[in-house]
């Protein structure tokens, strides 16, 4: 079968888990990648985990590098570098490497740059392990326990994050590059996409100066203990009678403490003792499928040795093999061009004198005008929430004319939803008398786009919605598995309409598989990865990070997939449907722990933001409520200075603390002088010390910090925009800056069929009779029905 990305010459010059993770999707899908590496070889390499029967093999290397082939250049060597540089489509750099070099030997190449902080800017010297992005962000504020150090989570996702971001504006550019024939810069931080995956507190400060802490219990969910592992339950009121019939506890529905929902949330704790007692000896497993039948959202904390044995996965033929060894599974699945992993990561310049590119000639496009990159592409979302909207916004941020399809009796949840509106969701806490326009939540999501509402219940609505498709180049819908199709609406129905369309769905377990009609939330994606088992105080449950930290990143695999189809179809004219399951496209993330566990059968316990590697590597009291500093000294040099910046430089020859494995054994002494030092000092004032010295820092940010960060404001991270309910309004925006033909934010979330007009006159182009008839029947709406 072909591949997407069949015939892309990709140069890997990247030292980072981002650039090499990058380089890793386009091999995946059919990309020739060369990976250069110095003498020493790449310092990923030499990066833990390593495997348990290769003991040289970093399991890091492995997971990012299969695919690849691998050349040594010593990069004195100029000549050689320029070869191959002045050879490729696409070449992603380290980030002391000038993009503007390849630029001048190559002007149709995509040229990616991705780093911590950026080339430039108030950050641009700062030491950035995950750590210090997570903190940042102001993801890491959101997780843990009240009055406990806040969790950084686990691994190196915001590393990760980034590299998907650089693969998207890679494939944005060579969309573009495909009628201009002209090359560009990819620009991508890691810290600005870390808060790029948090922003939903930011906007909400942003719309009433609210600031969201663990001490406020916003969501309707809580974990219980099985026998075999934690199950995490989501009570919405909507779901109170299916929750207590599900779990045999029908007392319970009209028991004075839990009847009503207030109520119930003041009791929270007693009603999860009383599930508790209920489930001990349960299987976690028959549990969560017990309640899934009855509609309640709810998962199992895998571990990740588990996951190798995992029925569903294995239903799914989920596991691969490279050169004997174990890799996982294809983040996405392709109708017509599916992941092909060809060999295992490459051995240390395996591929030497064997790469002979020649520069292809590429003659420059015409363009009487600069236009947004995607503009022409026209995108129909039937979505909600976030993973799916914030796909299609990654598309119409760079030009794409995206539909945001609603029914008025399915209103987006994040409009709209079936619990009582909470002031924060609004301006100035005013739910006003068009509260689905006024969220922050669906305003945050859907900038750019326009809504059309259709009652996908009626005849008339769907028949409108196929005369859309017939029209349109992509089809997104994360709702579950078989809507569409119950919809007359599957992917060979909307292909007989629109042979080239290219229809993505984003099913949080896949299409089939015992739990592929389960029902998922980005907390709910995490447990069911592997994630949440990793995180956590010791001895206590697995956490989840906030808000929702897999709902985005849902929606930038989808936005990956997709661009991946349309490459393909740029050059063939062919459609496909696109599977993105969220689950196992986020445990690409934690690629390296999930090999790890299944070689070894063991789990790295749960403990809080301690690593093997580090020491110190922790969140530390800072002055005020609730105020938090991270401190990483990631080598002994960084140590020393960490001694001298807290003046106590005896401490870096102390035999307590002078090497790591000293610290880690007296880890909980370290512990409490640092928090002696920083308790009493600003958080802010304290980052700005230790990463002059030369140590990694960072205050743990919250929304209000994440909001004023002159960093993401030297980034040009927000837009003011106006909407006509909400009013004017900074809106966080996108990490990913293309030099050239770069995306915007440049209208507002829609108002509720705020559109339905344009898209039947200028779009549908139907006469005034029909849409008059159309306008008045229940096949549309300008609000929302009353029951939906």
């Amino acid at each position: 079968m072909p591949t997407a990305l069949h015939g892309l010459r990709v140069v890997d010059f990247s030292d980072s888990l981002a650039g090499q993770y990058c380089a890793r999707l386009l091999a995946d899908f059919g990309a020739d990648v060369t990976l250069i590496e110095p003498v020493e070889g790449s310092p990923i390499r030499r990066m833990q985990p390593f495997s348990v029967t290769e003991p040289n093999l970093s399991l890091h290397f492995w997971h990012l590098n299969a695919g690849k082939c691998s050349i040594v250049v010593d990069r004195a060597n100029a000549v050689r570098l320029d070869t191959m540089l002045a050879a490729a489509d696409v070449a992603i750099l380290p980030e002391d490497f000038d993009p503007q070099r390849v630029e001048r030997l190559n002007p149709g190449c995509i040229v990616a740059s991705v780093s911590a902080f950026g080339r430039d800017g108030p950050l641009e010297d700062w030491r950035g392990p995950e750590i210090v992005l997570q903190a940042l962000s102001g993801m890491m504020n959101n997780n843990g326990a009240y009055g406990r150090e806040p969790l950084y989570g686990v691994g190196n996702r915001a590393s990760y994050a980034a590299g998907l971001a650089t693969c998207i504006g890679i494939l944005v550019a060579l969309h573009e590059r495909h009628s201009s024939n002209l090359g560009q810069v990819v620009s991508v931080d890691a810290a600005e996409t870390a808060a790029a995956m948090c922003f939903p507190y930011v906007m909400r400060h942003i719309y009433n100066g609210s600031i969201h802490t663990r001490r406020d219990q916003t969501i309707p969910a809580g974990q219980v203990k099985c026998r075999d592992g934690w199950v995490c339950i989501w009570i919405y009121n909507h779901r109170w009678h299916a929750v207590c019939t599900a779990l045999d506890l029908p007392h319970l529905e009209n028991d004075p403490r839990f009847a009503e929902p207030a109520v119930r949330r003041a009791n929270w704790e007693t009603l999860y003792e009383i599930i508790q007692e209920k489930v001990t000896d349960q299987c976690a497993e028959e549990l969560v499928e017990r309640l899934q039948k009855a509609q309640v959202i709810a998962a199992k904390a895998y571990q990740p040795s588990e996951q190798l044995q995992n029925g569903h996965l294995n239903d799914r033929n989920y596991w691969e093999k490279a050169d004997g060894r174990l890799i996982l599974g294809t983040p996405y699945r392709m109708s017509v061009t599916p992941r092909k992993v060809t060999s295992g990561a490459p051995a240390l310049g395996e591929a030497n004198g064997e790469i002979a590119w020649t520069p292809p000639e590429r003659v420059p496009g015409r363009q009487s005008s600069p236009r947004l990159p995607l503009e022409g592409l026209r995108v129909i979302e039937i979505t909600t929430a976030w993973a799916g909207p914030m796909a299609g916004r990654v598309l119409a941020y760079f030009g794409a004319q995206s539909i945001h399809v609603e029914s008025p009796n399915r209103v987006n949840s994040w409009r709209l939803n079936k619990e009582k509106p909470t002031p924060i969701n609004f301006p100035d806490g005013e739910a006003g008398s068009r509260p689905f326009d006024r969220s922050f939540l669906f305003n945050s999501q859907n900038v750019n786009k326009l809504s059309c509402i259709l009652n996908l219940k009626t005849e008339e609505g769907r028949k409108t919605l196929r005369r859309l498709v017939a029209v349109a180049d992509v089809l997104i819908c994360n709702f579950r598995p078989g809507t569409l199709a119950k919809l007359g609406l599957d992917y060979e129905s909307l292909a007989a309409i629109k042979s080239d369309i290219i229809v993505a769905e984003l099913p949080a377990f896949g299409g089939r598989g015992p739990m592929s009609r389960y029902a998922a939330l980005g907390p709910t994606m995490e447990m069911a990865t592997g994630m949440s088992a990793m995180m956590g105080y010791p001895g206590c449950q697995p956490e989840n990070s906030g808000p929702s930290y897999l709902d985005p990143i849902g929606g930038f695999n989808a936005a990956a997939a997709i661009l991946m189809a349309l490459y393909h179809r740029d050059r063939t004219g062919e459609g496909q449907y696109v599977e993105v399951p969220q689950v196992e496209a986020a445990m690409q993330f934690i690629g390296a722990e999930l090999l790890l566990a299944a070689e070894t059968g063991d789990d790295p316990p749960a403990d809080g933001n301690r690593v093997l590697h580090m020491a110190p590597h922790d969140a530390f009291p800072a002055r005020g409520e609730d105020q938090w500093v991270v401190i990483a000294a990631e080598d002994h040099k960084q140590w020393v200075a960490l001694c001298a910046a807290m003046g106590r430089p005896e401490l870096a020859s102390d035999p307590r603390f002078s090497d790591l494995a000293a610290r880690k054994r007296n880890e909980a002494e370290l512990t409490s002088i640092i928090c002696e030092w920083t308790a009493t000092r600003d958080k802010h004032a304290v980052a700005r010390l230790l990463q002059y010295a030369g140590v990694a820092a960072a205050p743990v940010a919250n929304a209000a910090d994440v909001a004023a960060s002159t960093y993401l404001a030297y980034r040009g991270f927000f837009t003011e925009l106006d909407h006509p309910d909400a009013g004017r309004h900074r809106h966080p925006g996108l990490p990913i800056h293309l030099s050239r033909t770069p995306g915007s934010q440049r209208r507002a979330a829609p108002q509720f069929g705020g559109h339905n007009q344009h898209v039947l006159r200028h779009i549908l182009a139907f006469s005034a009779s029909d849409i008059d008839r159309i306008s008045k029947s229940d096949a549309m709406a300008a609000v929302p029905f009353p029951d939906g």
